[in-house]
């Protein structure tokens, strides 16, 4: 037993700096054995490790903690949460970014508030890629909103959330999206729009309302029949090209 009667900050401390490192070559087994040795100490001994050094401008620190949470992330959740409060910039990239790699649902609510405090759209970005993460489905309505956000990337993870949570009230937004004049959110509507499926009236509605290249491209990824191939005609090298790459169901 590592701990007794009192947490051993000195101990842990020491242990941390083993823990922290690069997790490669000969460093693997002593640096697993000493972040197992935290965890081990229990759920005080973690969050004390998350709140003091989750903070710290150091990335080599934070992908540590990263792979700490991925162990026990219910025991690394509250602390997270306390780091995202804090208002300090560093300590709040640090925490979306463990946010964002490891799913602790229990954190939702305040990357919600953060969404909504946050004007710039590169914080937004990375608050959206958290609830990505760990986010549910209750947050479709809110995440939503930001799906016309004029930061490209705050529209291509609207767009990743809205697949992956299943928020099929904005759907629609799948297919706008398909339209947007950078190709990142393009691709986001159409990830998004493979993961969720469609039918044949809903892509019918679509003929002439997004480009057919586009439409090509979705087919390519996910074409339930070739049916959905006769409601197109190619009409120029880009689209013959892409039409004759696609295996339908």
């Amino acid at each position: 037993m590592i701990l007794v009667a009192a947490l051993d900050t000195a101990l842990l401390d020491s242990l941390w700096m083993t823990a922290r490192m690069w997790r490669a070559g000969s460093n693997v087994e002593k640096v697993d054995s000493a972040r197992s040795r935290i965890i081990g100490a229990g759920g005080e001994a973690v969050r004390y490790v998350v709140l003091k050094y989750l903070p710290a401008d150091d990335h080599l620190q934070t992908r540590a903690i990263r792979d700490i949470c991925e162990k026990v992330p219910d025991t690394c959740a509250p602390a997270v949460d306390s780091v995202l409060r804090t208002g300090d910039t560093v300590a709040l990239k640090n925490a979306l970014y463990v946010a964002s790699e490891v799913r602790m649902p229990s954190l939702e609510g305040t990357l919600l508030k953060l969404l909504r405090g946050k004007r710039d759209g590169r914080w937004k970005a990375r608050i959206l890629r958290a609830l990505y993460k760990s986010g549910s489905r209750r947050a479709c309505d809110e995440v939503a909103k930001y799906a016309r956000h004029p930061y490209e990337y705050v529209r291509m993870r609207v767009l990743l959330f809205i697949g992956e949570h299943g928020c099929r009230r904005y759907k629609r937004l799948l297919w706008e999206g398909l339209n947007d004049s950078l190709f990142i959110v393009r691709d986001a509507g159409r990830e998004s729009l493979v993961k969720m499926g469609f039918g044949r009236v809903e892509f019918e509605e679509h003929l002439g309302k997004v480009r057919t290249i586009e439409l090509l491209k979705l087919l390519y990824f996910r074409c339930p029949s070739r049916d959905y191939l006769y409601l197109i005609e190619p009409k120029n090298p880009f689209e013959r090209y892409w039409y004759g790459r696609i295996k339908c169901d």
